[in-house]
């Protein structure tokens, strides 16, 4: 009887440790798409729709030049959002944590979107270059 009750509570301890194994790394955000967004031959647009799970991130790389204007529209529920950013400037003013952002790019380079969430989420994901 004792001998029983060592190997259930050994196995109690391994079960409850695989547990909280995988409770934290469900808890970090990770990366599921990593995409390059290329515009079809004669558009200034790309139009992504897709299914983000809580606790992942999906990222959009596109290349813009100086002097172009961007827009982007995420069209989804209230807790996903996105930010802009590029490798020289960090994180674009005013589109950190955002559903839409328009501006003026002022450096060429590759862009990055970056789309978050706290929940389970489709998305629409408009990205406008003129």
């Amino acid at each position: 009887m004792q001998c029983f009750i060592r190997k259930f509570i050994v196995l109690s301890f391994f079960l409850s440790s695989l547990f909280a194994l995988f409770t934290a790394a469900d808890a970090q955000d990770r990366m599921t798409v990593d995409q390059k967004v290329t515009f079809k031959r004669g558009t200034s647009s790309a139009v992504i729709k897709k299914q983000i799970r809580k606790g992942t991130s999906h990222q959009y790389r596109l290349r813009a030049r100086e002097g172009q204007e961007m827009t982007v529209i995420l069209t989804t529920g209230k807790r996903t959002s996105f930010t802009l950013s590029n490798l020289t400037d960090g994180t674009i003013e005013g589109a950190d944590g955002e559903t839409m952002w328009k501006g003026m790019i002022n450096r060429s380079g590759e862009y990055f979107i970056l789309i978050g969430t706290d929940a389970t989420a489709n998305y629409t994901l408009e990205i406008y270059i003129k």
